[in-house]
């Protein structure tokens, strides 16, 4: 019987262990809503988009469709040096803060801020809410055919999620979920963007979409005991092999 409690106990704390490995599941070709009608709604956007060494609106954030002017806040960026760039990277951040209740993009030296976020989400169409997210979208868009757009060191809130190349002429899809992801308390997504190579001066043939939402093939955050409910379990587990043991003396 002591045996099989002090297993017990081990599972408890081994259990918790387990809970809180590093779990991060990516899709390919698959993205927010994916699964046909009702199966995802796309709740919080950053684009980067045109690649021009002129500014103009580039940088998009906010609620999509970011298509909407209404939905969105602009920045306007000045991507290249010439027309035929090297091979350059550029460090980004997409972020949610939920004590501010706003989204954030950094890139190029400056941030976009879109204020207001979970308050405005039922105002312009969405029926899920921060409290849903669960799923995150990559979409790298390689319009202008011998450019590269790529992206690395994809990091959602310390989960490693790798690189996404983009194919020529294609939007290329990542669905991203994963048990260690809990994106309902804010999320912080880092990386790098790397450009090469000509780019036309239609806006929209190459671009880098990421976004935050809800989607049925989504998993749920793991739910890792707190610190005192495994001390409860230990002391729970304690007492009865104390029990025990005071029985075999009498």
């Amino acid at each position: 019987m002591n045996k099989l409690l002090l297993n017990a106990f081990a599972a408890v704390v081994l259990g918790a262990s387990a809970i809180s490995s590093n779990a991060a599941l990516v899709m390919s070709d698959a993205y927010i809503g994916s699964g046909g009608a009702g199966t995802g709604q796309s709740l919080a956007g950053d684009r980067f988009r045109s690649f021009q060494p002129t500014g103009s609106e580039e940088n998009y954030l906010g609620i999509p469709s970011l298509g909407n002017a209404s939905n969105r806040v602009v920045r306007q960026l000045n991507w290249m040096t010439d027309a035929n760039n090297p091979l350059t990277s550029f460090d980004f951040t997409f972020q949610y803060d939920q004590a501010s209740d706003k989204l954030v993009s950094t890139i190029l030296g400056g941030s976009l801020e879109y204020s207001g976020w979970s308050t405005k989400l039922a105002g312009l169409g969405k029926t899920k809410g921060a409290a849903d997210l669960n799923a995150f979208q990559i979409t790298v868009k390689q319009g202008d055919v011998g450019s590269l757009v790529y992206l690395t060191d994809m990091v959602l809130d310390g989960v490693a999620l790798g690189s996404f190349s983009g194919v020529d002429g294609l939007n290329k899809d990542w669905l991203v979920t994963g048990s260690d992801m809990n994106l309902t308390d804010g999320f912080t997504l880092t990386g790098k963007l790397w450009l090469q190579g000509a780019f036309s001066s239609s806006q929209e043939n190459s671009a880098v979409n990421l976004t935050a939402g809800w989607d049925t093939r989504g998993v749920a955050p793991a739910q890792v005991p707190e610190p005192g409910t495994l001390l409860l379990a230990g002391a729970a587990i304690a007492g009865l092999l104390g029990s025990q043991l005071r029985k075999r003396k009498q």
